[in-house]
């Protein structure tokens, strides 16, 4: 694992202190009782929602699968633009895909069970392990209010 990964300070958008340290936690879903962001850990989607939301973004808790299927609160994007939400797989299915963040320019900031702290990496980089292997799509959020203030 490079050390560059684990330099959030190249994200063209702000990752805020309270974002920076988050440890993975599978059992810190969308949705799971008890849960409200990223207190004791989160996966891979309640960390990225808990950045969108710091930058204003409304978004429902929905697991990988209702979020790529969700017409609702988010839209598909033919191109990843910074505050995208990034669905890569093992397979091309997206129940139970990993979701990122897009950063900047194909670069992706992520929670995963691997690395264990939020990790910044180009895309290319991402796919070229097995389990991150198919790009199901980028989910772009359709509603924004004020940011929280760092």
């Amino acid at each position: 694992m490079g050390i560059d990964m684990l330099d959030l300070s190249r994200s063209s958008i702000a990752i805020p202190p309270h974002l920076r340290d988050v440890r993975y936690n599978a059992s810190h879903f969308p949705g799971a009782p008890g849960v409200l962001g990223v207190e004791g850990g989160a996966n891979c989607q309640q960390y990225a929602y808990a950045v969108l939301r710091h930058h204003g973004f409304v978004l429902p808790d929905l697991r990988s699968d209702a979020l790529w299927l969700d017409r609702d609160d988010t839209a598909e994007a033919e191109r990843m633009a910074p505050f995208d939400l990034v669905l890569v797989h093992d397979n091309p299915d997206s129940w139970g895909a990993h979701v990122g963040l897009c950063v900047g320019a194909d670069v992706v900031l992520h929670l995963s069970r691997r690395i264990g702290v939020p990790a910044i990496e180009p895309l290319g980089d991402l796919q070229q392990r097995e389990a991150y292997r198919y790009l199901i799509g980028c989910k772009r959020p359709l509603r924004r209010v004020a940011a929280e203030s760092s």
